[in-house]
């Protein structure tokens, strides 16, 4: 009776063993739920995570290109590996193969907890900096647009004093360096932990955009992401934005936050033009659902400069607007919902509540 029990439980083992992986990734899914926000954010975004984002500076950081790409290849070969074993002349059962996918999956999915994702459990930086944050009503909205055209048209005629374009050069010129420097100082002013080595990268153009998304933190090599074909007035802003998901923030409207305040407190006019129009962008968007008239109003109004400068941008993603995007967006709602934001693709939109609360403050 004692020696059948001993086998039993030898061959139970030996089959959690088989799924291991899988049973760390589910571990992991039920730390970040069952964890408190302090303790995530003490042990983990200002422990364990920072020793990790050394080691990624310090590793893949130094490679003279985006490491995205030894990723994808490193990935696609993994990939290509499975299928040619498929015309093997004696493959594995279906349910061995069931079995590696899985393990797969759970040894990345537990990579990516470990690496970055604990931090979608850490505190909100709203509490973290004692932000008074309420959505806003029409009448904020509207004046808040308003002010936004007169500063973003006052940073435009300082940097270029007539309505031809302003050149990209202004915009791309050191751009990593000025981002993350203004990111440094904004992180370092709102007493969070950062690294000075972090890297925003460039890739091939469209790679993001035709799904629909202009950049991408990969936890597995660290380094914020660009598609090249981001508009390059708007490129400062999507690169702090990245970066600041390299420093350990996860949610949307946070990153957003983060590199608004960044570009138009850098003293430098090309991000602060960069910051104003993405927010610009947001604001009208949200003005047009709910206040379509004032909306048509505002628009009608600006200053010939900064609308030749909307309507370059409007023009050339006719461009660089694909209808895959639709499944992009569909994808990132659902993984944001999954980790935890329950608002999905719409908690972008909530930097509009971030940056006004931190204004009147």
């Amino acid at each position: 009776m004692h020696f059948n029990v001993i086998y039993y439980l030898a061959k139970m083992m030996q089959h959690l063993r088989k799924w291991k992986w899988t049973i760390l990734a589910g571990i992991c899914f039920l730390l970040l739920c069952f964890l408190p926000a302090s303790f995530i954010e003490e042990y983990y975004s200002r422990g364990l995570f920072l020793g990790i984002r050394k080691l990624l500076d310090n590793s893949f950081g130094k490679l003279p290109f985006p490491s995205y790409y030894l990723f994808l290849i490193v990935l696609f070969l993994i990939v290509l590996k499975w299928f040619l074993h498929f015309f093997k002349e004696k493959p594995q059962p279906v349910l061995q193969r069931l079995i590696k996918i899985a393990s797969f999956a759970g040894i990345m999915i537990t990579l990516f907890f470990i690496m970055w994702g604990f931090n979608y459990g850490r505190v909100p930086l709203e509490n973290q900096i004692q932000l008074n944050v309420k959505p806003l009503t029409n009448e904020q909205l509207l004046a808040e647009t308003q002010t936004t055209i007169l500063i973003l048209n006052k940073i435009r005629t300082s940097i270029k004093n007539d309505t031809n374009p302003i050149p990209e050069i202004v915009f791309i010129n050191n751009i990593e360096q000025n981002s993350r420097d203004a990111l440094d100082s904004t992180l370092h002013t709102f007493k969070y932990p950062f690294s000075t080595k972090i890297r925003g990268r460039f890739l091939f153009e469209d790679m993001f955009l035709i799904v629909g998304i202009g950049g991408q933190y990969l936890p597995f090599t660290g380094e914020g992401n660009v598609d090249d074909a981001v508009y390059y007035s708007k490129k400062p802003f999507y690169l702090i934005h990245e970066m600041a998901h390299g420093n350990g923030f996860t949610n949307e409207a946070e990153c957003n936050f983060i590199s608004y305040v960044s570009c138009v407190e850098s003293g430098n006019l090309s991000l602060e033009y960069s910051g104003e129009l993405n927010y610009l962008f947001y604001l009208f968007d949200a003005l047009k659902v709910k206040d379509s008239a004032n909306w048509e109003a505002v628009r009608a109004q600006i200053p010939t400069a900064l609308k030749n400068d909307l309507e370059a941008i409007r023009k050339y993603y006719l461009e660089h607007t694909f209808k895959s995007a639709y499944f992009g967006d569909k994808i990132n709602n659902y993984y944001l919902k999954i980790m935890g934001i329950k608002d999905g693709v719409k908690n972008y939109d909530k930097m509009l509540d971030l940056v006004y609360a931190w204004k009147q403050k």
